[in-house]
């Protein structure tokens, strides 16, 4: 019987690129429903576009 190890968490450059397509998601949702779209957002997306290209 073979057991297998405990699951680790998501690598984080996975994680990064999920998060940025919610990002792009909810800010598409906001624009189709003529809202705001928080200032933070942009801020974590381009920090995560950045963060993507310096690797």
């Amino acid at each position: 019987m073979t057991t297998e190890p405990p699951l680790g968490v998501i690598p984080k450059f996975i994680h990064d690129e999920r998060r940025a397509e919610d990002l792009v998601a909810a800010i598409e949702r906001r624009i189709t429903e003529r809202l705001e779209i928080p200032l933070e957002w942009f801020e974590e997306y381009n920090n995560l576009l950045e963060s993507q290209v310096k690797k």
